[in-house]
């Protein structure tokens, strides 16, 4: 390979790697789709704000419930078969889903149903392909592999597969989860190309050893569940970057919580053009990816992301400081590259710094905190909305990444400076 690919060096790999992209972008367009139509679906159905937020409280709570315990059972099995049962699991879901609308006997709560358990199928894939990615990419090329995997993710889950979903249900209230149900399929298909499995040894001799001196395989399990959280606080680097990734997902839950109001009201758009903002931040994580090996090649890893974090609090105060559509869509933009960087970067570090056999775990730790303060953040900025307007809650969240940005990228650049001094320590 070519020092400019993302692929990672040798034949076998790069196959293992692409077979991993191609289903990663196959199921992130089933989910694309169901994002878009689940909702659409469900407002046809219940005819009610109440309704579409409960299959959304539904879908998003396995992320809370349903992760932690994922992890700890992906670090004990193998990558490939918990990825294709996932998918394949997702796609006869998604499929009865199809024969229940073509029915007419479509319900709210068949609806919550189908939403929990399609996203729980989904943390046991989303970890198990974390631990995958670590096995197929080496070391020191983590950051081009992530930022292909985010490239992808941007274009099929934010891009095509929404896009897609409006126009097919248009034709058809059935037709967007059919052709997610075959999307989800494709993707089990194609990681079974992917002969490179994430060594497990360590975890099962531990299991092993904990079910012999009596403590049994629940109580095993516990214990696995206790430690990706604790992996998260006991490492420094891992506790500084999920503090860090608690305070960014809260403050942009916060905005993301009013953004359509903030749109229809405070800049006084149609509702169809709310979703542009969407776009731009898009297209902004689409340049970040296709750079952030170049910036990192000419700078500290922990500079760029300071560097990212700023960004993300400038372009969240200048959106609040100048309410106008033009200032919010370069804003967006700008949100976009920032955002995007700080993910390839985040999840870089994250992955270089967590033991081989806990790196499920640990992802699905940190998706729990991402999400479950997600919900905090969203909550905080309808009070700030009500209480204080729309521009306060931009103002508030830009004001709190910036003075983040600013600490934990002190912090990251001693980390990395005492890193180097020791390079044989581990982290």
């Amino acid at each position: 390979m070519g020092t400019g690919s993302a692929s990672p060096d040798g034949d076998s790999s790069a196959r293992d790697f692409n077979a991993l992209i191609a289903a990663w972008a196959a199921s992130l367009s089933g989910d694309g789709l169901r994002v878009v139509a689940l909702p659409l679906l469900a407002f046809a159905t219940g005819r009610s704000a109440g309704a579409v937020a409960l299959v959304a409280v539904a879908v998003t709570a396995p992320w809370l419930l349903v992760a932690i315990p994922a992890g700890a059972i992906v670090d004990r099995l193998s990558p490939n078969r918990v990825i294709t049962t996932a998918h394949l699991t997702r796609a006869v879901i998604t499929a009865a889903l199809v024969a229940i609308v073509l029915s007419g006997a479509v319900t709210i709560p068949l609806l919550c149903i189908a939403g929990f358990a399609i996203t729980a199928a989904e943390t046991f894939a989303d970890a198990a392909a974390q631990s995958m990615l670590v096995a197929v990419v080496p070391v020191g090329r983590l950051e081009q592999a992530n930022a292909r995997f985010v490239t992808v993710e941007t274009v099929a889950l934010d891009l095509v597969g929404p896009l897609a979903a409006g126009g097919l249900f248009l034709l058809s209230p059935a037709l967007p989860f059919a052709v997610s149900a075959a999307a989800f399929a494709i993707a089990a298909a194609l990681i079974r190309r992917v002969s490179t499995v994430a060594a497990r040894p360590a975890v099962a001799a531990d299991s092993s050893a904990s079910a012999t001196a009596g403590g049994g395989p629940v109580r095993s399990g516990v214990r696995d569940m206790r430690d990706g959280l604790s992996q998260l606080f006991r490492n420094r680097i891992l506790r500084t970057l999920v503090l860090t990734v608690a305070v960014l997902a809260t403050a942009n839950a916060a905005i993301d919580a009013v953004l359509v109001v903030f749109a229809t009201g405070s800049l006084g758009l149609s509702p169809g053009l709310y979703p542009t903002f969407y776009v731009a931040y898009s297209l902004g994580i689409l340049l970040a990816a296709s750079q952030v090996s170049r910036w990192t090649a000419n700078h500290s890893g922990a500079g760029v992301m300071m560097a990212a974090m700023l960004g993300l609090g400038l372009s969240m105060l200048v959106t609040g400081l100048f309410v106008h559509p033009v200032v919010t869509w370069l804003a967006y933009g700008l949100m976009g590259v920032a955002g995007g960087t700080w993910n390839v970067l985040s999840a870089s570090r994250r992955q270089r710094h967590t033991p081989r056999m806990a790196v499920a775990r640990v992802s699905s730790a940190f998706r729990v905190v991402a999400w479950g303060l997600s919900a905090v953040g969203a909550g905080l900025g309808g009070v700030v909305a009500v209480r204080v307007g729309l521009p306060a809650v931009f103002i508030g969240a830009g004001c709190i990444t910036l003075l983040i940005a600013v600490v934990a990228g002190v912090v990251f650049r001693g980390q990395d400076k005492q890193q180097a001094a020791l390079p044989s320590a581990e982290a």
